[in-house]
């Protein structure tokens, strides 16, 4: 008989209960409150409004759970499987209406009410349907509970993850750019879609093309809030809560093993200097990381148990919402799970090609909405990746740009040459990076993991994953630190495994030197991780010293939004950062077909450029000649044309119809930085 029961180990869901739990909340605020009061007025507001919008969807998502036909779960799994499911299944509903054009706000209040009550509802349900948990030990519960102090190493990474979190896109990080690429489109696109009443394909922006699980998050909490230019911060809040949600899956996979690997996975997982770093940036990763993180902790209990059929179906659906995150996620995450799959199936050939197909077929039906749109947008499910096979050439992107986009996203010329520069950049970027993100304990732990005891076959599929995401990153990317990050889902839950089979008293003293390597390992990373925020970090600096024009290298928009009325259409050249412009403005992404460069490539006239800005509605131009620099000298323009040919143009169509409204210069930038330009005779 098949039950959905849950088993009642809620009060392991923290360590030492809640007053534990408590007492490390208590602890961060304080800390964040320290720190910065601004940041704790952000937590609490933008925190709130985050909440607003993941919490309908982790409590609906109870409802979804039972679809998998489980037997008996703890609540741990209700939990952590209801918040997967949920989320990702507002994010395909976001999608689905997008395209539509059901984007407005009373229609996503009640349907977000909708879920809160119905999931409440289920969540009463399994809290009066608990039972007592059976085959927990006395010996293991008193573990996980000693161990349970380790948690608060999380409160450091806790605080400075807050503060980064607070502080709005386009001041963190230098490596980043500065958050270029939140800028640029995972804001940016949800914000023009808000602005045109639906989801479509876009000619100037190559990257709308991309899954977007995370963003439909995003813009979900811009329709919620009914704002745009301050849902940055709360962007940030939302990958916070993804993080958070990562740490807790890393447990729940430990906790297979046993509470103390829980505890330990957990942790090693939330000290890894990335988690930190990545709660300042309105990126994706954090939600690749979550869902990728939990389908390691269903195929883990599928191998430890041997579980039926549903764990296969129900880890597939989350590969494939960690692949409608980001697209690295197919090689680097579902790939190697498939491999899990298949090596963790009883023995059998034919039940192995069974759970292996079966895994398979359900990553694309989860990832297949995003095919879809793609497939109808431009002819090609995966646009632009593998462009250069399919050729598919929709508005503002055909051959000439998919070169461009393949070049673009090249190894240079020395790493291509062999296998030592790769390596090389393994070791830099990775093992030995310059701000200490993954830090030497989670190697360190995972080694012991992997070669201090005896191995099985969840060890062995752990070390496939490790080798496969190893290999994609030196062969199949261009080798940015970034990309390595799922490597904190295997090294995270072999670091657990490293200390979760050690019991008695002949192995007291090694586990006793584990766990010294983790809490030496733990300052460690928080040592470096404060550095960094300490060289780059500007706690909970509002959007508004932003689009005000209050910061450096910003200050065009305090005149464009002061001076110039709403009516305005400004046309930006070089710069594709949109997301702060309160003014309509149009842009083009380096890798897109730029139609102004179309008419300056084609030998277009003065009076011919002219006509085409007055035609188009243009009131103004704002060339940022530093970004022209910048993209002409790495990505290159379509169809290419050189920084030199623009000014010469510029100064042509001076008193001809184009007048200078204000220069702007930046300290660290030499030669002309951004200059206004405005449209006479419209």
């Amino acid at each position: 008989m098949v039950h959905d029961r849950p088993s009642a180990d809620i009060s392991h869901l923290l360590p030492r209960g809640w007053t534990l739990a408590v007492a490390i909340v208590a602890t961060t605020l304080l800390g964040v409150g320290l720190v910065s009061l601004v940041s704790l007025l952000s937590v609490l507001l933008d925190g709130l409004a985050a909440l607003l919008v993941m919490g309908p969807a982790m409590l609906m998502g109870l409802w979804l759970v039972p679809l998998f036909r489980f037997q008996k779960l703890p609540l741990r799994w209700h939990f952590l499987l209801g918040s997967a499911l949920g989320i990702g299944a507002v994010s395909t509903l976001v999608l689905v209406l997008g395209l539509a054009g059901f984007l407005n706000r009373p229609l996503w209040v009640v349907l977000l009410a909708s879920f809160a009550v119905s999931g409440y509802v289920r969540l009463r349900m399994l809290l009066a349907d608990a039972s007592p948990v059976a085959g927990n030990s006395s010996e293991e519960v008193s573990s996980a509970g000693a161990s349970g102090y380790l948690w608060f190493l999380v409160i450091p990474f806790l605080v400075l993850a807050i503060l980064a979190a607070s502080t709005a896109p386009g001041f963190l990080w230098v490596e980043e750019g500065f958050g270029y690429d939140a800028l640029e489109y995972h804001l940016q696109l949800p914000k023009e879609y808000l602005e045109a009443g639906r989801m479509g394909y876009l000619p100037h922006n190559v990257y709308a093309n991309l899954p977007a699980n995370v963003e439909m998050l995003y813009m979900l909490a811009m329709i919620v809030v009914d704002d745009v230019h301050d849902a940055g911060t709360i962007a940030h809040m939302i990958h916070l809560l993804l993080g958070v949600l990562t740490v807790f899956a890393a447990w729940v996979a430990g906790c297979e093993r046993s509470p103390r690997a829980g505890v330990i996975g957990g942790v090693v997982t939330a000290t890894a200097g990335w988690m930190t770093y990545l709660c300042g940036l309105a990126y994706v990763e954090n939600g690749m990381l979550f869902f990728g993180m939990t389908a390691v902790a269903v195929l883990l209990r599928s191998c430890e148990r041997k579980c039926g059929m549903g764990w296969i179906v129900a880890a597939g659906v989350l590969a494939g919402l960690a692949c409608g995150c980001k697209s690295t996620a197919l090689p680097m995450i579902a790939m190697p799970l498939c491999v899990m799959a298949v090596v963790g199936a009883p023995r059998g050939m034919r039940l192995r090609v069974t759970h292996g197909v079966a895994f398979l077929g359900v990553t694309i039906v989860a990832f297949l909405p995003w095919l879809i749109k793609n497939q109808v947008m431009t002819g090609n499910p995966v646009f632009p990746l593998g462009n250069s096979y399919v050729q598919a050439t929709p508005p503002g992107f055909g051959m000439a740009e998919t070169e461009a986009w393949d070049r673009g996203h090249e190894l240079s010329a020395r790493e291509r040459t062999g296998v030592s520069p790769r390596l090389r950049a393994l070791l830099n970027h990775v093992i030995g990076d310059e701000d200490q993100r993954f830090g030497p304990a989670i190697f360190l732990l995972a080694l012991v993991g992997l070669f201090g005891r005896r191995r099985d076959r969840v060890d062995a599929v752990l070390l496939v994953m490790v080798a496969i995401q190893i290999g994609v990153w030196l062969f199949a990317t261009h080798l940015l630190a970034r990309f390595a990050v799922v490597l904190l889902i295997p090294f995270g839950v072999l670091s657990g495994r490293a200390l979760g089979d050690s019991v008695g008293d002949r192995l007291s003293i090694w586990r006793r030197v584990l766990v010294g390597v983790l809490v030496l390992g733990s300052v460690w990373n928080a040592a470096w991780a404060i550095r960094l925020y300490q060289r780059e970090g500007v706690a909970g600096a509002p959007a508004s010293l932003i689009y005000n024009g209050e910061v450096s290298g910003y200050g065009y928009l305090g005149v464009i939004h002061r001076d110039l009325p709403e009516d305005v259409r400004i046309l930006l050249v070089g710069d594709a950062k949109a997301f702060y412009f309160k003014r309509a403005v149009d842009y083009c992404v380096a890798f897109n077909r730029n139609p102004l460069f179309e008419l300056i490539d084609g030998g277009a006239t003065v009076d011919e450029l002219l006509r085409w800005l007055r035609d188009r509605g243009y009131t103004h131009v704002l060339v940022h000649w530093s970004e022209l620099r910048r993209l002409a000298g790495t990505y290159g323009f379509s169809p290419p044309v050189e920084p030199t040919q623009i000014e010469r143009l510029f100064g042509r169509l001076l008193g001809r119809g184009l007048s200078v409204v204000q220069e702007f210069q930046h300290e660290a930038v030499r030669g002309r930085y951004v200059t206004l330009y405005e449209v006479s005779g419209r």
